[in-house]
């Protein structure tokens, strides 16, 4: 038999966690007899023996955060890792990792068992946001971070996608490009992908997705692909006009900078370039490439900021879900 934790002894007696946590350490002042017989008979038949952890959770002691992250390769995760571990050190958290590298079924599984071992909090970087295993948190727990749900269940921490991209791009066509592109993985209803893209198609009014480039996510940065044919294929036959290019993040920018580089076309040149999110080495190119700048590190920050105000706060009812942008900064250099 599955070990029962808190939440199975409050469905069972239909009240809630925080009742059964008053019943477990004795605090019995607001609780009716009826409510305590009933919980010490279900506890009594299903021979539940709280854990330590979830002693400490009862008394507000427990320290532990569950992280959850899409894909720990993501150039994107390092910083905002770092900016959770800064927090936490400074509020006494400790953190337990997990990486779903962009499996569904493994992301559902690591909240699980995170929820299992019974964290006072859970941080997430989902791989898809609206699954329903998202359903089945608390927002008083829980935030996520980076990709959005089409609704809302969780406080959710985001940068500004789509009006920073429509500044930037507004920038590329104030310089007289005639034909723009935005090169993205697939969209696949992923939030921070669509929110870029309508930035890109606000500032240009384009009305189709003519000007959308797609690449693969499993793409190889060192073999020709189907990519390399596309972008031929815009350059070879751009005649006169002036062609530009918005990279959805630096992974796509690097596979549009191999490209050209196979090709023999070189950026600012026969093509001017943009993306979002910025590492040093953006400025070490020649010229540098202007970028989107989100503060990945801020993100990390603000979202265990959050959870400790979750966590400290006693709610009458579960909070609203809410959606907080983190600003960004637009760096402009002499890629376009």
């Amino acid at each position: 038999m599955e070990k029962f934790t808190i939440k199975d002894i409050a469905k069972l007696g239909e009240v809630s966690t925080a009742t059964v946590s008053n019943f477990l350490n004795g605090n019995y002042a607001k609780m009716s007899v009826a409510t305590r017989d009933k919980l010490a008979s279900i506890i009594n038949k299903t021979d539940y023996h709280p854990s330590t952890t979830a002693r400490n959770l009862a008394k507000n002691e427990n320290k532990t955060i569950g992280i959850s992250v899409a894909d720990i390769t993501n150039p994107f995760t390092s910083p905002v890792i770092s900016g959770l571990s800064e927090r936490c050190e400074k509020y006494g958290y400790k953190m337990v990792f997990t990486n779903s590298n962009n499996d569904e079924r493994r992301e559902v599984e690591n909240i699980n068992r995170l929820r299992e071992e019974e964290v006072a909090g859970l941080i997430i970087d989902p791989v898809n946001p609206d699954s329903s295993i998202y359903n089945q948190l608390s927002n008083s727990y829980t935030v996520i971070v980076d990709r959005q749900a089409r609704r809302n269940v969780v406080d959710t921490i985001v940068t500004d996608n789509m009006n920073s991209v429509d500044t930037m791009v507004k920038k590329m066509v104030a310089k007289g490009y005639d034909d723009l592109y935005f090169v993205s993985w697939p969209l696949d209803g992923v939030s921070t992908r669509l929110n870029r893209y309508a930035g890109f198609k606000l500032a240009t009014n384009y009305l189709n997705d003519d000007h959308l480039i797609t690449i693969p996510y499993n793409t190889s940065l060192n073999k020709s692909s189907d990519f390399d044919q596309t972008l031929e294929d815009i350059l070879a036959n751009k005649g006169d006009k002036k062609i530009g290019f918005f990279t959805m993040n630096s992974r796509t920018l690097l596979q549009l900078l191999k490209s050209a580089q196979r090709l023999n076309y070189n950026y600012a040149e026969d093509f001017g370039v943009a993306t979002y999110e910025e590492f040093e080495w953006m400025q070490l190119m020649n010229p540098g490439i202007s970028c989107v700048r989100q503060d990945s590190f801020a993100i990390g920050c603000a979202a265990m900021d959050l959870l400790k105000e979750k966590l400290e706060t006693k709610y009458d009812n579960e909070p609203e879900p809410q959606v907080k942008l983190i600003p960004t900064d637009l760096i402009v250099r002499d890629s376009f």
